[in-house]
């Protein structure tokens, strides 16, 4: 996994992209939030793959590397930070979530199960982040957008050290571990499949 603390401005992130030999023209008319995300994609694969790379996107949206077939890749954005996974082996999924963001406590109902309301305390704000980043993860990882986020999606109760922490979802006949870390203010969470 790769991540990018995003402070720079666009103009800066240009220049960074012209300088490594990424091609950046396409980016210029864009809205300068997606201008700074995108040269930080562009900016983050060339390091990960040692070169400049194409990105397009499947008809469901997951990003795909142009002719690096089987190389599985998800991406996510916040307001200032970047990160991406590549794996060879298997589909993965990533989100991230800032970490003081405290609105997915009133719209937990939104995603959460009943069962998964016993186990994550209501006044618990980091564990609802976690979910919610659990479970875009998955979302991610399955490749399908409509996935309903409440009971589509199962969560074990979380595993926690002073690292890190673990939990198992299901989605259909799908299982996944999950892992999620603390990052420069925001909780990103790793989404790989399991054999059940």
């Amino acid at each position: 996994m790769l991540v990018w603390r995003l402070d720079e401005e666009a103009p800066e992130l240009l220049l960074l992209c012209r300088a490594a030999g990424i091609y950046v023209d396409d980016l210029v008319e864009l809205p300068v939030k997606r201008q700074r995300e995108k040269a930080v994609e562009r900016l983050l694969l060339c390091h990960a793959l040692g070169r400049p790379v194409t990105l397009s996107h499947t008809p469901q949206g997951a990003p795909v590397i142009d002719n690096h077939e089987g190389l599985n890749i998800s991406i996510t954005h916040t307001r200032h930070l970047v990160a991406l996974a590549l794996n060879d082996d298997v589909v993965i999924g990533l989100d991230a979530e800032q970490a003081d963001r405290e609105q997915v406590i009133k719209v937990r109902h939104k995603f959460l199960n009943a069962s998964e309301q016993q186990f994550i305390a209501p006044d618990d704000q980091t564990a609802h982040i976690i979910a919610w980043t659990a479970k875009e993860a998955v979302i991610k990882a399955e490749r399908n957008s409509a996935i309903d986020w409440t009971d589509g999606i199962v969560l074990d109760p979380m595993a926690a050290t002073a690292d890190e922490t673990t939990l198992q979802a299901r989605c259909g006949d799908h299982c996944y571990r999950l892992t999620c870390r603390r990052v420069a203010g925001h909780f990103i969470t790793v989404a790989l499949p399991t054999a059940g």
